[in-house]
């Protein structure tokens, strides 16, 4: 991701620093594995560590240059508060890069997901009762638009030739994915191969399941919506009791005071957990 120069001198400087990170960000390790960055934790860390620190050394000269520019008064309390403001510039950098990883995982998961809903749609109109667990991961491959599913079943029939073991490798498949519904439909192919299910009741029981998941989340996404408007009713009251204040002030304007006061307080922490709600 990096190149190799720029990890051969991340590695030099900040390689024994990473060494004492690295059991701090156990999830890391896994995150990686899942993306296509041909990178361990140790150097992933060195990595974004180097450049969090290239970014601060920068944002330091600048913030130096510009203050000596513009003749402000450079002493040893601006210069205290120019490394803080680098600093803080600079561990964003590093939190940004940190949380890549994982918006790479939320995108795939969510590819995933749309694939295998198209997919078992595709399945349920073939409404084939010979068809075997082989038969289906070919069949995901040959689903258009289908680029992660046909990797994986690629990567799962080319592992099986290998092992002679299918069923192994489908279980491996299941330990080793960061999608819930996929390691739902893969564990139910495993069923098939025990004699559990059958084919057609795990792509009847997936359609029924994905169905429901995406009323789910419209019934969600209609409360969400509903309180965004009862947020918005709050805000126009709120504007027109402040509004109305002003036009009482010159005669209540020691109770007014308190009013607006009290709205000052309440205000933010509304909107604090209204904010978490909608984040839930």
């Amino acid at each position: 991701m990096f190149g190799r120069f720029f990890t051969k001198i991340s590695l030099f400087f900040f390689g024994e620093v990473a060494k004492v990170f690295v059991p701090r960000f156990k999830e890391l390790s896994k995150t990686l594995s899942f993306t296509n960055i041909e990178e361990d934790v140790l150097t992933y860390l060195s990595n974004i560590l180097f450049l969090s620190f290239i970014i601060w050394l920068i944002l330091v000269f600048l913030l130096i240059f510009v203050m000596l520019k513009l003749n402000i008064l450079f002493n040893l309390f601006t210069f205290i508060l120019t490394i803080i403001i680098s600093f803080t510039f600079a561990g964003l950098v590093f939190i940004i890069f940190y949380n890549y990883l994982k918006y790479i995982l939320v995108s795939n998961k969510k590819e995933i997901e749309e694939e295998l809903e198209k997919s078992i749609k595709h399945l349920s109109a073939l409404k084939d009762s010979n068809l075997t667990v082989k038969d289906v991961l070919l069949l995901l491959q040959k689903i258009e638009n289908n680029r992660i599913l046909t990797a994986e079943s690629k990567k799962i029939l080319a592992m099986a030739d290998l092992n002679k073991n299918l069923k192994e490798t489908l279980r491996f498949i299941c330990d080793n994915t960061y999608s819930e519904q996929e390691h739902t439909f893969f564990s139910k192919l495993v069923d098939v191969l025990d004699n559990k299910y059958k084919i057609e009741q795990v792509i009847n029981d997936y359609f029924i399941s994905t169905e429901q998941t995406l009323k789910e989340k419209e019934d969600h996404q209609r409360s969400r919506i509903t309180l965004l408007f009862e947020i918005n009713i709050f805000l126009f009251f709120l504007v027109f009791v402040l509004v109305f204040s002003v036009f009482l002030m010159p005669v209540y304007k020691e109770s007014i005071k308190d009013i607006l006061f009290v709205i000052a307080i309440v205000f933010p922490i509304i909107e604090i957990i209204l904010i978490a709600i909608l984040n839930k």
